[in-house]
């Protein structure tokens, strides 16, 4: 095999981890990328770079770390989207073990090794920290909190997202991800096979080390300007919300979906007089009054409370001024946690 593409199937090999790098004109961040995986201190990997039909010099870069490095690997193909990549690239694979690389981030040289310390008989997902801010990611870990949750209690921490819905800075056992792949030909893909996972889990642990860095940049999901493609999340919402219909953490569902489209209405702007105010006020006030059916779940929202308070005021003035405040308090938690 010459490393540029793969066209094997073979046995699965027990300690290996599969990184999954989807590549899709990244040529500015790829080499960081690939430089932070290829540097990994936990050494039996192999790094399963899907380019995503690009159009710039990716692919080059692809090819230069396959021919000068064994264990990477390229798989090529027609601009299919993110989701058509991680699983081309999970179906090609062949280790125990998965985890999930955006090609415009970074992660830790040590990543890998501590995510694959903690993983145990009966765990089957390890999450680390992930963050945007480059100063918090440079920030060195001192002493690990481990905490670790059955299915049921993960699936809630994660509606309470207090366990992030994102496939990346995860280790996950491959029956994992191959029970619950990637929904093809959407944006925001992985807030479904992010919740739905934890239902298949037997139990997961998360660790408070930052060994992932997000980089936002104009090309990120949620750095876009506005498309029809972002209504895909009432897609994925209808599909969650059918799925987990006769369950009672639907009232939760509904509410980290309100939490999403909020999200959405304030990052790109969405007023009266928008194209598609219309589809965010009816789907606000659906995932709104489906998540307070459950006192619990409307009582610990303030967010909530606020909105159906009065939806215009919140979408104005209140959630832009917490989403201010929070984004202060988490730099001053991290900080702190971390550093003294």
């Amino acid at each position: 095999m010459k490393g540029n593409i793969i066209n094997y199937k073979g046995d699965v090999r027990i300690k290996m981890i599969s990184i999954i790098v989807p590549v899709y004109n990244v040529e500015k961040y790829l080499e960081e990328c690939l430089e932070s995986i290829k540097n990994q201190t936990y050494r039996d990997i192999e790094v399963i770079l899907v380019n995503d039909g690009s159009t710039d010099n990716s692919q080059v870069i692809c090819e230069r770390y396959c021919q000068q490095n064994p264990r990477f690997y390229l798989i090529n193909q027609e601009n299919q989207g993110q989701s058509v990549a991680r699983n081309n690239g999970v179906a090609a694979s062949i280790g125990e073990f998965i985890t999930f690389v955006d090609s415009d981030d970074v992660i830790k040289r040590d990543m890998l090794q501590q995510l694959m310390k903690y993983i145990d008989t009966g765990i089957d997902i390890v999450e680390c920290d992930f963050t945007e801010d480059k100063e918090i990611y440079n920030i060195e870990n001192r002493q690990l909190k481990i905490e670790e949750f059955t299915s049921s209690k993960a699936l809630k921490k994660c509606l309470d997202m207090e366990i992030k819905w994102s496939p990346v800075a995860k280790l996950y056992r491959r029956k994992i991800i191959k029970e619950t792949p990637f929904l093809e030909n959407l944006i925001y893909e992985d807030l479904y096979s992010g919740i739905v996972s934890l239902k298949n889990i037997e139990k997961m642990r998360k660790i408070n080390y930052i060994g992932y860095y997000y980089r936002i940049h104009p090309r990120s999901t949620m750095r876009r300007k506005f498309d029809s493609k972002n209504l895909d999340l009432f897609k994925i919402g209808d599909t969650l919300l059918e799925k987990f219909s006769e369950d009672k953490l639907l009232p939760y569902i509904a509410k980290v979906l309100f939490f999403v489209c909020i999200a959405h209405v304030e990052l790109y702007k969405i007023r009266p007089g928008h194209p598609y105010f219309k589809e965010y006020d009816g789907n606000l006030k659906k995932y709104s009054g489906i998540a307070k059916k459950s006192s619990e779940v409307f009582k610990n929202s303030k967010l909530l409370r606020w909105y159906t308070f009065s939806p215009k005021l919140f979408i104005i003035v209140i959630f832009p001024l917490y989403l201010h405040y929070l984004n202060i308090r988490n730099k001053i938690n991290y900080t702190k946690d971390n550093v003294e």
